[in-house]
Parts: C-alpha cells; structure tokens; sequence
C-alpha cells in the first residue's frame, strides 16, 4: 500500500486480528520477523472482493494511467465482467 503511515497500518492491522479476519505470527529471530496472513473468516471475504472488482472492471475506463497498483495485482482475470 502506498501513502499509509506505519501507525495507520499497525491500527489497522490491529483491528483486523481483533475481527479474527488476519492472524499474526512473530518469529523468534534477529532481525524480528513477523508475518500476516488471512484466516478462514478472512479467506470467506475473497470471493467477495473478486466480485466487486469483475464490477468495478465493467465501468474502468480504457485509459490504464488510472488503474489503481493494487487492481494490477489482483488475480481477477476479467472474465466475468464478459460473463455479467
């Protein structure tokens, strides 16, 4: 993500391990290391996401200089979009 602060991104993050949405899981090493990951209930929300971005697909313009960096990673292929 672009333009977050760390607090923002640690609140952030708190509030989703809260929620049960991401766990985290801090190893015992130098340097510390600390990874995320989506739980079950976090995993439910994909489909949904995929879903609102075959919709959000059908009205983003042809112009790709406004293409957010994250919708370049997503794994949504497009397909849908012809299928709606």
């Amino acid at each position: 993500m672009t333009n977050i602060t760390d607090a923002v991104l640690a609140a952030a993050l708190k509030e989703l391990i809260r929620d049960d949405i991401v766990e985290r899981k801090s190893y015992n090493e130098v340097p510390p290391r600390v990874e995320y990951s989506l739980t079950d209930k976090g995993m439910s929300v994909v489909p949904i996401l995929q879903s609102i971005c075959a919709w959000s697909g059908i009205f983003r313009k042809s112009d790709s200089s406004h293409v957010l960096a994250q919708c370049e990673k997503c794994d949504y292929n497009g397909a849908a979009v012809r299928e709606m």
